[in-house]
Order: structure tokens, then C-alpha cells, then sequence
């Protein structure tokens, strides 16, 4: 069932209104307002190296700037995350992506008018139930390089949209396909999952959307099987069937939703304790070796609860900080 999911979310944004709207509506950008939208176009090619299959899937779109900023193809590097845990050194494998797929536009002369690499847009869109904490610059990954080494060490940063932790009161009234996305990831009830798919038949009306409309009953579809796992779900092609079904049994489908948010709110209160036990350890941290480097706040910060009970254990026995946090790579 998730798999089916996994397929729908690619199949939506394998349409150009979705990267419109995902352009639009979520990079707050200058050049965002210098792009040709008529211009979008899907690469074929898969560019994720083989360590990623089946975690990530990745899909490469461009677009031209306007003449009056030059008129060259920008590159969007859209890499969707399926999976419940946020990948902490994120930064550094799109990095190496980037890279080999620059190489590629190298080997095949797509260069800049000027005979430059063209500028890529690297976007991760995360659709995990786990807040996404974890850093999206590379330099914060790195242990800080002495004093004259550090112009010498790369940066690269990436844009994350957490969507199931995006802030509901900037979804809500926008007329954006990708915010209407959101707004269904985040539904915690039957009812307001029916308002935004009422939102969307009204603004998808037009006969060449139809696919569209397709790909997004798939996709909702597959949703609402994560949701009720056992609850049989007709054949539906429309989205006012998919709305129909939903309020016809409103009981049925709130108990299940119910079950889901109290897993939800479970979920939310252990990452919580874990917060509060990764606060507590920085301040012991602290009291033994004096003021954390920011690599050390950001380990500590992005260990799991085991870990931190470890490191709290070891602490009152390990000489030195670097020492006792390198545990986390055994």
C-alpha cells in the first residue's frame, strides 16, 4: 500500500503544475519571479546512485530564465523522501548528486550561454510523520577546519519542505496544488480531508486536466489506505466520488482516523521525551567540558534515545567530548 503511494506522490509531481506550484508557492526566491513557466521540462533519467533505491526517488525538471536574466535553463533536483526517518547527512549525498549530474551536463555540452555550469536547484520534499531536524547545510555536518583551511572546505545547502510539519495556517486559503497536498497529509479527519478535495474539483475543471485528476484520486486513494489499513475502498475515478465516500460514512471513518491521531499524538509525545532527554545530557555535557561546539549540540540533538541513555552512562567515565560522541558512529 505504500509502495502505491510512493508511486502516486511521483506521478503527481511528474506534472508540470505541481513544480509550478511548488516553485510559486514554497521557494521564496527572487529568480522564482524571472522563470518561463511554459518552458518546464521533465529529464529523463534516474540520478540516484544505488545505495538510494528504494528509499528516495529523484526526478530532474528545467526551465529557462527570462531574456531579460539571460535566457539560460535552471535545473530543479526534486528529491522525494517516502521514508518515516529524516536522513541526517542529507546535505552530503545531494551534494555528490549534484556534482555527477553536473558532470553529466558537462559531457553533453548543456552549458550556460557563456560555457558554465548551469545553476541547480536542490529541493528535498519529506513526507515523514518524524519532524525533519537534521541540518540542511553541509557546513554544519563538517568539524570546524582550522583557520586558514576553511575557504578550502565545500558548502551546499538544500531546500526542505517537511510537508506533515509545514505551518497549517499558511496552507490553509491558498490556491496551490502542493498546498492542497499538504493540507491532505495533515487531514486528522475525514471531514477536513473532504474540504480540500472539495477545494481541488473546483479548481481542476478543465477537460486536458483530467489525467490530473486522475493521478490525484490515486494518490489520495493510496492516503486513505494508509489511514484504514483494513476498511475496503470501492473502485473511484473522480474526486467528488472520493468526497462522497467519505461523508457517507463519517463514523466509520472517524473511528479509524481517531486511532491514527492518538498513534500520531503517541508518536509526538515520545519525541518529546527524547527532546527532553537530549536537553538534559547537553547540559551534563556542558557541566563536564564547558561549552559545546555546535557539533556536538547537533549530535546530541539528532541522537535517538538509546543513544542518548549510552552517552549518558559514559559520560562520568570518558576524558574527553570527542571521544564519548564518536560512539555514535560504532
Amino acid at each position: 500500500m505504500a509502495q502505491d503511494h510512493d508511486a502516486g506522490y511521483k506521478l503527481l509531481f511528474s506534472n508540470p503544475d505541481f513544480v509550478r506550484d511548488l516553485l510559486l508557492g514554497f521557494v521564496p526566491q527572487a529568480w522564482v519571479g524571472n522563470v518561463d513557466f511554459s518552458t518546464l521540462e521533465l529529464l529523463n533519467g534516474h540520478y540516484v546512485s544505488e545505495d538510494m533505491q528504494g528509499r528516495y526517488e529523484d526526478m530532474v525538471w528545467r526551465l529557462r530564465l527570462d531574456d531579460e536574466v539571460g535566457g539560460d535553463w535552471v535545473y530543479l533536483y526534486l528529491l522525494l523522501e517516502f521514508q518515516s526517518t529524516p536522513d541526517r547527512f542529507m546535505a552530503l549525498r545531494l551534494l555528490s548528486y549534484i556534482g555527477l549530474f553536473w558532470q553529466q551536463l558537462e559531457k553533453q555540452g548543456q552549458l550556460t550561454s557563456d560555457g558554465r555550469l548551469p545553476p541547480v536547484l536542490p529541493l528535498v520534499l519529506y513526507s515523514g510523520r518524524q519532524r525533519w531536524k537534521h541540518a540542511t547545510r553541509l557546513r554544519d555536518l563538517c568539524y570546524p577546519a582550522p583557520e586558514g583551511l576553511q575557504a578550502c572546505q565545500p558548502d551546499f545547502r538544500y531546500l526542505l519542505l517537511d510537508e506533515n510539519h509545514y505551518p497549517q495556517n499558511e496552507l490553509h486559503g491558498r490556491r496551490n496544488l502542493v498546498a492542497a497536498l499538504m493540507r491532505l497529509e495533515q487531514a486528522e479527519t475525514p471531514q477536513a480531508m473532504g474540504e480540500v478535495i472539495r477545494d481541488l474539483h473546483g479548481w481542476l475543471r478543465l477537460d486536458d486536466q483530467t489525467p490530473l485528476r486522475r493521478n490525484i484520486v490515486r494518490w489520495i486513494i493510496g492516503l486513505i489506505r494508509r489511514r484504514v489499513p483494513r476498511h475496503e475502498i470501492p473502485p473511484l475515478n473522480d474526486l467528488l466520488e472520493v468526497s462522497t465516500m467519505l461523508a457517507e460514512r463519517p463514523e466509520t471513518w472517524a473511528d479509524k482516523w481517531v486511532q491514527e491521531g492518538l498513534q500520531k499524538g503517541l508518536e509526538q509525545g515520545l519525541e518529546q521525551g527524547r527532546k527532553n532527554q537530549a536537553a538534559l545530557l547537553r547540559r551534563l555535557l556542558a557541566g563536564r567540558f564547558g561549552p559545546l561546539p555546535a557539533w556536538a549540540v547537533q549530535r546530541v540533538e539528532g541522537a535517538g534515545v538509546e543513544q542518548i541513555g549510552a552517552w549518558t552512562e559514559a559520560l562520568f567515565h570518558a576524558r574527553e567530548l570527542e571521544a564519548l560522541l564518536e560512539r555514535a558512529d560504532e
